[in-house]
């Protein structure tokens, strides 16, 4: 139960601070205090140090942040871990039950953010309940010599409670649940103050594996670097301690007289005590996290993802921030090399040009693939109502881009099979089409601007464009369509013309096409889709 309220809480939270989560994620700058702070309340929010250790590293991953403000975050999630398990300390059954009830009326008539707020209300409650439920399981443990014994000698060897600690939170992968469990047996008197400290130290260091495992697939040596500085700081803080366990002890003792109470302070003494001795030497630290472990020159893949990874899954507003970066990334490409190769490729004979048109849609293809996969992956995830509409548009984006990959492909593919047949397009010819060229490319690259600033008056513009160039494209067809050959021509060379007329009416069907899809994206960004 008590496992279910910390699940529900986080994701109540999540949900409830979904946008504020991004904001804050967009908008964080250098200061490693800052940074600090930033993991604090990412901590408090998932519930887990190890979950926001584990972001982190996708984070430096993904090149959201740098190796300093991700050992900041790193520090920070200590005190969030901590600020948690001041709370559960607190014996709030009563309030507990309230918040429950308030929680499922929340839940039940509240819209948006209010429903999340109740979710998190309701697992709040649960935790509590499940608190209290712990504490009552643990009673008849007392009655067991063993246990009894074996609890007791931990504090007469603080290395093998170190090594329980450890253990404990590797297997639980939840540092919150791990101090529960050791308030439980402190609060029937299971575990003294001499056992708890060492405990505490070790459930620190335990918290870290998860992390460093995930660090083990990371693309860039600044994950690992941040990943190896989340288990140095714990195994290095808890070295400095240890030989002053028994003054710990005393300080503890000395904070408070309650067990419960206890345990949760000696948690916060040593988060404290890593953030006051390794915070101002952040970027020292990064320094030389950077000569220890090198970057190593690999072989970059063909294709990849710059900004999606598969972890932020667990946090769907940075999934969603990955992704929009990705979509607008493909967009760039579509445009840097699909589109401003038109002129060359398309309209001269550029076949440079024309090639490149050719392999980048292929690219567009594997990208537009696997950036729906995740999104389809993210859509099965718990979103909230804005979220799911992001997701749908998102999509929608991505499809509209690959239709504009492939129309400018099937311009390319025009062109190419006239020239294969010793025809091209004439002077009078290649002046139409580059009029209606520009004025759509100009559209395109409005359509990009306003999807990256989300821009709706650059959107707007965008759909203000649309029934000029219908009105282009409808006339240039038309005269394109309306040419009478000479009388003098053979009928060879009739074929010919004709298969140029229709193969200058496609090159015009193409291009307009491109900007149907355009003003599709700019309905979507002006939210009229």
């Amino acid at each position: 139960m008590f496992m279910y309220g910390v699940e529900s809480t986080s994701e109540g939270l999540q949900k409830f601070a979904a946008h504020r989560l991004q904001a804050i994620l967009t908008s964080m700058t250098k200061r490693t205090l800052l940074a600090a702070l930033f993991g604090m309340v990412m901590t408090v929010a998932f519930q887990s140090s190890a979950a926001t250790t584990v972001l982190v590293v996708e984070f430096v991953n993904s090149g959201l942040m740098n190796l300093t403000q991700a050992l900041g975050i790193v520090l920070g999630s200590a005190v969030g871990t901590s600020l948690t398990i001041q709370l559960i300390a607190f014996q709030m059954l009563d309030v507990a039950l309230g918040a429950i009830f308030l929680g499922f009326l929340l839940h039940r008539i509240g819209q948006g953010a209010w429903k999340h707020l109740g979710q998190a209300l309701i697992g709040f409650g649960i935790i509590f309940v499940g608190r209290s439920d712990m504490a009552g399981a643990s009673a008849p443990l007392k009655n067991i010599p063993e246990l009894y014994s074996f609890l007791s000698g931990l504090g007469h060897s603080p290395i093998l409670g170190i090594l329980v600690g450890l253990a404990l939170t590797v297997v639980i992968q939840n540092s919150t649940a791990v101090f529960a469990i050791m308030m439980s047996l402190a609060g029937q008197h299971l575990l003294g103050l001499a056992a708890v400290v060492p405990l505490v130290l070790g459930t620190h260091i335990g918290g870290t594996v998860t992390t460093l495992l995930s660090s083990f697939t990371a693309r860039k040596t600044d994950a690992k670097r941040a990943a190896w500085a989340n288990t140095g700081y714990k195994v290095v803080a808890a070295a400095l301690v240890y030989p002053f366990l028994p003054q710990m002890a005393k300080l503890v003792q000395w904070s408070t007289g309650n067990l419960e109470r206890q345990v949760a302070n000696a948690h916060l003494f040593f988060a404290l005590f890593m953030v006051v001795v390794f915070l101002p030497f952040n970027s020292l630290i990064a320094r030389g996290l950077k000569r220890l472990l090198p970057g190593r020159v690999q072989p970059e893949p063909l294709l990849k993802l710059k900004y999606i990874d598969e972890s932020s899954l667990e946090v769907p507003a940075v999934a969603l921030t990955q992704t929009l970066q990705e979509i607008w990334s493909l967009g760039r490409m579509i445009w840097e090399q699909m589109m401003l190769q038109v002129p060359r490729g398309v309209l001269e004979v550029g076949e440079e040009s024309l090639r490149r048109i050719l392999e980048t849609e292929k690219k567009v293809d594997w990208y537009h693939h696997h950036i729906s996969r995740f999104l389809i992956a993210l859509s099965k995830k718990q979103l909230t109502d804005e979220q799911m509409e992001e997701n749908i548009n998102a999509q929608f984006i991505l499809k509209e881009l690959e239709y504009v990959g492939d129309e400018l492909d099937y311009a390319a593919v025009v062109i190419q099979k006239v020239r294969a047949q010793n025809m091209d397009l004439t002077q009078g010819d290649r002046e139409v089409l580059r009029e209606l060229y520009h004025k759509i490319s100009r559209n395109f690259s409005s359509a990009l601007d306003a999807m990256e600033r989300g821009d709706e008056e650059l959107a707007a513009g965008v759909i203000r464009q649309h029934p000029e160039i219908v009105r282009l494209q409808r006339s240039l067809s038309f005269t394109a369509l309306a040419e009478v050959p000479c009388a003098e021509t053979t009928a060879e060379d009739i074929r010919r013309e004709e298969k140029m007329r229709y193969a200058k009416v496609d090159l015009m069907n193409h291009l307009y096409s491109v900007d149907e899809h355009v003003v599709n994206i700019a309905q979507v960004v002006m939210g009229i889709a």
